[in-house]
């Protein structure tokens, strides 16, 4: 068997990779957008580069008309110098062709229109290149067209992107841990208000009154509030117990001593007519303690915490059933225990069948005891709008009407009774209370007691997860 304790996640773990996580994705995410910002910034600042310079080498063939014929070596070295790399230049004319060039540019490109502005446009053929153009009318020769073509790469340009980012990636690392260590500052500062919960946990405050009545945090207080109905149920549990042990301790208490009296009665006087009489009473006490102690334990279990969960029943189908497995029992009795039904058809409710067959039992239990032989007792079953009565109804002496709101208490017992526990009753009010019936007594139309368990009907079942008891 592994004995080892279970691995507990870390909340605070669990909170700063929570939050820190995202961050960094969101740092990369700005990093990248960083770089494309810095792409197209740089690609203005060489565009418009171009721009000047495509309008520079027009300007000065228009200023100096012998640049038309031969651009020398320093204007050409002018053209074509870049810092950062090698630029490419081509000035053609319609009349005197290539002027001066250090490429040929695609016939794709050279579609600037005559005294345009310069067009800006990019290949990518066997280089990758950006290309500024412009078409204009020579002054020397009007009828003539010149196309003034200067292109780079753009080495330079992803190079000056490539920089910005490299400065950037420093700024973005700070800011992301001094974030994480803002997080984690936030979430110690957080946790620690969970501190005063925790001492009045440590000291079993909850077991007095409720957490929430503490400054707890909103965000814990669904947590306070389960702990609470908790230890609500759990002080419910134990006073369950504690009546139980305290109820059993005082039922038990009168046939035992009986028991013990009885016996050393017996063992005091061996004579037959003394043995026979202290046996009877002996016997008669055993089983008034075997009742107690079943009903005891009956009732221990409809007082549970945790009900059992509700089915829908057939009534019209489980009562009848019932009622004929105590029909030898009332045989017994000298009782006459009859079933009737004031209607047709399934009588549907939300209660479980083992509870149900508890609180008729100990109803049945009650007729039998109180009515006596001769007698007359008829359970019977009906429904009144959304409302199901089972009534169990005896002809026997019932009792006053001032005893009709004492009875269901535990342990109370009618004035002149046959010694019963005084828990039958108790018994079915707590099971009626579980599912949400209530029990009603009255007098019979007989004179005897009638006793009405009330439930609410359920709706009629589908063809799936249907029951019939």
């Amino acid at each position: 068997m592994n004995d080892r304790a279970p691995r507990r996640t870390s909340l605070y773990r669990s909170l700063l990779v929570y939050l820190s996580v995202p961050l960094t994705v969101l740092a990369l995410i700005a990093g990248l957008v960083t770089y494309e910002m810095a792409r197209y910034y740089a690609n203005r600042a060489h565009d418009a580069e171009l721009v000047e310079q495509v309008d520079s080498v027009v300007n000065l063939m228009d200023t100096q008309p012998e640049t038309f014929r031969a651009f020398s070596p320093q204007a050409l070295f002018l053209i074509q110098y870049d810092p950062d790399g090698f630029q490419f230049y081509s000035i053609t004319s319609v009349h005197k062709g290539v002027i001066a060039a250090n490429f040929k540019p695609p016939m794709a490109s050279l579609t600037a229109t005559v005294n345009e502005p310069v067009k800006l446009s990019t290949i990518r053929a066997e280089r990758h290149l950006r290309l500024a153009s412009r078409s204009f009318h020579p002054k020397v020769d009007p009828s003539d067209t010149v196309m003034v073509t200067v292109a780079e790469s753009f080495t330079d340009r992803r190079r000056w992107a490539q920089r910005i980012l490299l400065l950037t990636i420093p700024t973005l690392l700070l800011m992301v841990l001094g974030l994480v260590f803002v997080i984690r500052s936030g979430i110690d500062t957080g946790l620690k208000q969970l501190d005063p919960l925790i001492a009045r946990l440590r000291r079993g405050d909850a077991l007095h009154k409720p957490l929430l009545d503490a400054d707890v945090p909103s965000e814990v207080a669904p947590l306070a509030s389960t702990i609470d109905t908790l230890v609500s149920n759990l002080r419910e549990a134990l006073a369950v117990q504690s009546r139980f042990i305290a109820d059993a301790a005082h039922q038990l208490r009168t046939p035992l001593a009986g028991l013990r009296l009885h016996s050393e009665r017996a063992l005091a006087d061996p004579r037959p007519e003394v043995l026979e009489d202290a046996l009877g009473h002996v016997a008669r006490l055993t089983d008034r303690t075997s009742r107690i102690a079943e009903q005891l334990l009956s009732l221990a279990r409809v007082q549970s915490v945790q009900a059992t969960l509700p089915q829908r029943v057939d009534l019209s189908v489980v009562i009848p059933e019932m009622v004929g497995e105590r029909v030898p029992d009332a045989l017994r009795a000298g009782v006459d225990l009859g079933y009737e039904a004031s209607q047709q058809g399934a009588l549907f409710a939300m209660i479980d069948a083992a509870a149900l067959q508890e609180a008729l039992d100990n109803l049945i239990d009650n007729a039998l005891h109180h009515a006596g032989r001769g007698h007359v007792a008829t359970v019977s079953l009906s429904q009144q709008g959304g409302t199901i009565e089972l009534a169990m109804e005896d002809d026997g002496p019932g009792v006053d009407d001032a005893v009709l709101t004492r009875l269901g208490e535990r342990f109370f017992q009618v004035a002149g009774g046959n010694g019963g526990s005084g828990l039958g009753l108790a018994i079915v009010e707590e099971v009626l209370s579980r599912y949400g019936g209530r029990v009603r007594y009255a007098r019979g139309s007989a004179g005897g007691l009638r006793v009405e368990l009330l439930l609410p009907a359920a709706d009629t079942p589908g063809k799936v997860g249907e029951t019939a008891g």
